[in-house]
């Protein structure tokens, strides 16, 4: 995305959050931006279309953070709650802009929006699941779906504190104790045996076939980065893991080999628990 652009949304999110999406007009936004109504629609088709650009960039934004900090070579608590720290603090600084949508409903209900939100609550699904598994290890795979839930509900309610309430809250400590309250819930289910409600079969009727190919075109494309920046043993590794993942029929027990690898470099445990997560190993 050019530099006027992003120039644009960040302008845009002011005025939204000040006036409300509806009371906005494309007039006012290119006031506020220094250019002509004319050259605001070079860059955005309508105020609609703009609306979807801030999402996505937004989303980007924060993606992007959550992955410097899958990079690092931290354990994957650490990691955890670094990213959902960060997450709480994009959310606080943008806590206005969250709040007109809410009080406006302003969401424009089309395609490519409702889109957008479907593979967000997907990545979000699928993301809790996968630091879930890097956290616990297969142990607690029965009831991971649950958990992941469960941890999300939490999330949820911290997250209401911040937006509606405007509660200034330590976000570090707050990210920590979500996860040692999963940590009790962890216990709860080993200690009693209790059985999910929620499980593989049941999210399979929530998330579709087809954004599993969607994931595993986002994991191959990982992984050819990856094996461009590695050397020796890694290098090996990822190639065969590349290779074995693209066939009409995966075999699982090279699969898993291959991540028993990836396992040993704590860099790569988010990956390894990625392609876990995709092929349910």
């Amino acid at each position: 995305m050019d530099q006027k652009s992003i120039h644009i949304i960040e302008q845009s999110i002011k005025l939204f959050a000040k006036k409300g999406f509806s009371s906005t007009s494309v007039q006012e936004i290119a006031n506020e931006c220094g250019m002509s109504k004319g050259a605001f629609y070079l860059h955005f088709k309508s105020k609609d279309a703009l609306l979807l650009e801030i999402f996505n960039y937004y989303y980007e934004r924060i993606q992007r953070k959550i992955d410097d900090i899958q990079s690092l070579d931290l354990d994957a608590r650490t990691k955890f709650i670094r990213q959902m720290q960060i997450t709480f603090e994009e959310i606080a600084e943008h806590r206005e802009f969250i709040i007109m949508q809410i009080r406006e409903q302003a969401i424009p209900f089309n395609e490519n929006i409702d889109e957008f939100l479907k593979k967000t609550r997907f990545n979000s699904y699928l993301f809790y699941k996968r630091h879930l598994l890097a956290i616990y290890g297969k142990e607690v795979e029965e009831f991971l779906w649950e958990i992941s839930l469960l941890l999300q509900g939490i999330f949820k309610g911290f997250m209401d504190l911040v937006i509606i309430e405007n509660a200034k809250l330590d976000f570090k400590a707050l990210s920590e104790a979500m996860l040692r309250r999963t940590d009790y819930i962890v216990e709860g289910f080993k200690a009693s045996g209790d059985q999910p409600v929620i499980t593989e079969s049941v999210m399979d009727q929530v998330i579709p076939k087809d954004y599993y190919q969607y994931e595993l075109d986002e994991i191959i494309q990982r992984l050819i980065e990856l094996e461009d920046q590695s050397s020796g043993e890694i290098n090996d590794t990822l190639s065969v893991l590349l290779d074995e993942i693209q066939k009409n029929d995966p075999r699982p027990a090279i699969i898993k080999g291959m991540l028993f690898n990836l396992d040993e470099v704590e860099s790569y445990q988010g990956l390894a628990g990625q392609i876990r997560t995709y092929f349910k190993l």
